[in-house]
C-alpha cells in the first residue's frame, strides 16, 4: 500500500512537472535581444534593437552654411535624440560606430522590423527632411540626407 502511495505521488510530481515544463512562456525568437531557448510559445514579449546613422556630403554641407544653417537637430518619431555641426560632413558613408556620427538605437517590441518616421530640423525648428523608414534588426540604416 506505501509503495502505491509513493508512486502515485511520483507520478503526479512528474506529470504536473511535465505540464508545466511545455508551457514556459517567454520570446521564441532567436533573433530578438531576449530570446529564452527554454520557452516553448511566445508570449509577444520580444525585444529587438535596431540602429541608423545619419550623413551628408560636402555639397549639403555647403548649401546648409549658406543659408546660414549651422546645427542639425535629429529626431525619431518626434522626439529629439541627437546634434551635428553642419560643417562636419563625410564623403562616403560612415560605419555606424564612426566617431562623430549620429547614430541612434532604439529598442522594436512589435516585431523585428517596424516603421518610424526621422526628421532633422536647423536651428529655428525648421524642418529640412524627413521621412518614413523601416528598421530592421541586425542590421545598420545607413541614411544619406541629400
Amino acid at each position: 500500500m506505501k509503495t502505491i502511495k509513493l508512486l502515485s505521488l511520483g507520478l503526479f510530481v512528474a506529470g504536473a512537472m511535465l505540464l508545466t515544463s511545455c508551457k514556459k512562456e517567454g520570446c521564441t525568437n532567436p533573433v530578438a535581444d531576449n530570446y529564452d531557448a527554454e520557452a516553448k510559445t511566445s508570449d509577444l514579449s520580444c525585444v529587438y534593437t535596431v540602429d541608423a546613422v545619419f550623413w551628408f556630403k560636402e555639397s549639403v554641407s555647403i548649401a546648409l552654411q549658406a543659408a546660414e544653417i549651422n546645427k542639425l537637430t535629429y529626431l525619431l518619431n518626434g522626439e529629439p535624440f541627437g546634434t551635428s555641426k553642419t560643417d562636419v560632413f563625410w564623403e562616403e558613408a560612415p560605419e555606424c560606430g564612426s566617431a562623430g556620427s549620429i547614430k541612434f538605437s532604439t529598442e522594436l517590441k512589435e516585431s523585428n522590423s517596424e516603421p518610424f518616421y526621422y526628421s532633422v530640423t536647423d536651428e529655428e525648428g525648421l524642418e529640412l527632411w524627413r521621412e518614413i523608414i523601416t528598421l530592421d534588426t541586425d542590421s545598420c540604416r545607413v541614411i544619406l540626407l541629400e
